[in-house]
């Protein structure tokens, strides 16, 4: 396909089933203004290798064209697909065999979508990464608005944060959080005499957008405290739980924590040293942050016990077949998974490797029923095992919540009030610093 080539029949489709495919992996919450219409870029971080195209797809609202460097196109296993896409090819030099000179049609291309009133999407840090941090952009996007609105073509520009719990993990939160379109008309006058001061502008401004929708801490490092200081916080003071003031909470917590360990380590260490005690006595008991709150009078103890047992009746059989009919695809797909190069990979990896081994293991099973029952039951356990696997899926998560309200009720009565009381001091002492820092930060 060439550069200027017209997305192909059947990408809808394929974004369709990719979507699908990552809304089944992640738990995924858009949070944002619709997409306006007309000619527009979105501009995104890029942790999650193949799969950031996809839950931009899935959470836009309208139909995306994406960049991706030319390498993508021949080649590789995904090659065909992304061909299919609409994706637009872009060369670069750190590519084997990239001819940086062809980018001449990447930018006739884009400049044709934009003038078309389509919606592309770039990564602009250029390479897909897992630092945690915003890495320094590269100016294509802005030079890509600046080029199109000067032509006569006013494009909108929209930053995406993807803000992911656990990166690689299979049922893991994911918000995707799209800001308020801007552009740059202001900037015209001076691209035509001044390009690249004119660029180099845009792209600051671009990058300072992108920042206010994201939580800037390392995934293996940072982030999960970032996360278990949040959960006790939301705890103690009974905050929103909007996905988006969690990550502005988050956001603030991130830079609490970068600025105490710089300028008073004493205290981060104090801190840390008080959420770790607290966490000991805290497990001891088999309770959770919101346990410590928890009431639950003897008549909604039974109406939740009466409740969750009908419904423990038919989701618990269910729950219980799927596992022990994928259980062997499950784990195939995880030991795949292992083999990928690098963090920000292996979540690709999981979700490419389990369609093809999902696929191959219903294949399998109804191709053994076909044989034993006849082609009729090989038709119908091929139908009925994907309906099974998500539904399967469902029950299983519905089952595990109840169970953790049951133990989390049991561990509550069996907690004398003075260790609750006890634990409910810390964690509220705990929270207080919090405030504190969030005051020295505003």
């Amino acid at each position: 396909m060439s550069a200027s080539a017209p997305p192909p029949a059947g990408s809808r489709l394929l974004w369709r089933l990719a979507g699908f495919a990552v809304r089944v992996y992640y738990r995924v919450t858009r949070v944002g203004p619709e997409l306006p219409d007309g000619a527009l870029v979105l501009v995104a971080n890029h942790p999650n290798a193949l799969l950031d195209p996809s839950l931009i797809q899935a959470t836009a609202g309208r139909t995306v064209r994406f960049l991706a460097k030319s390498t993508l196109f021949q080649g590789q296993v995904l090659s065909p697909l992304i061909r299919r896409s609409g994706a637009i090819p872009v060369y670069r030099k750190i590519d084997s065999g990239g001819d940086t000179s062809r980018n001449v049609e990447t930018f006739a291309s884009v400049q044709q979508a934009l003038a078309a009133g389509e919606a592309i999407c770039l990564f602009p840090e250029g390479i897909s990464h897992v630092s945690g941090r915003l890495e320094s952009l590269r100016t294509g996007a802005a030079r890509m608005v600046l080029t199109s609105t000067a032509a006569g073509h006013p494009v909108a520009i929209v930053p995406v944060g993807l803000n992911f719990d656990r990166l690689p993990l299979f049922r893991s939160r994911l918000v995707a959080l799209f800001g308020p379109a801007f552009d740059g008309t202001d900037l015209v006058e001076r691209f035509r005499d001044e390009p690249q001061e004119a660029v180099r502008e845009l792209t600051d401004r671009i990058a300072d957008q992108m920042r206010r929708l994201l939580v800037e801490a390392n995934p293996r490092g940072d982030l999960p405290l970032v996360a278990r200081i949040d959960r006790l916080y939301a705890s103690a003071r009974g905050v929103s739980r909007d996905p988006a003031e969690k990550v502005r909470r988050r956001q603030l917590i991130a830079q609490g924590i970068d600025r105490l360990r710089e300028e008073d380590p004493a205290r981060y260490e104090s801190v840390l040293e008080d959420l770790r005690l607290y966490d000991e006595q805290r497990r001891a008991f088999g309770l959770r942050d919101n346990d410590l709150d928890r009431r639950m009078p003897p008549p909604e103890v039974a109406k939740f016990l009466a409740r969750e047992g009908l419904r423990a009746a038919v989701l618990l059989p269910l729950a219980l077949v799927s596992v022990v009919c994928f259980a062997p695809a499950y784990w195939l797909t995880w030991i795949f998974s292992r083999w990928a190069p690098d963090l920000q990979s292996r979540a690709t990896w999981q979700v490419g490797g389990g369609v093809v081994v999902y696929g191959v293991w219903i294949g399998v099973l109804a191709g053994v029923a076909g044989s034993l029952c006849g082609p009729g039951w090989g038709l119908g356990v091929g139908v009925t095992l994907p309906l099974l696997a998500f539904a399967g899926l469902m029950a299983f998560e519905q089952q595990t919540s109840a169970w953790r309200l049951i133990r989390a009720f049991l561990a509550s009565r069996q907690t004398p009030l003075r260790a609750r009381a006890s634990l409910r001091r810390q964690r509220a002492a705990i929270a207080d610093v919090l405030d504190q820092v969030r005051e020295w930060l505003e």
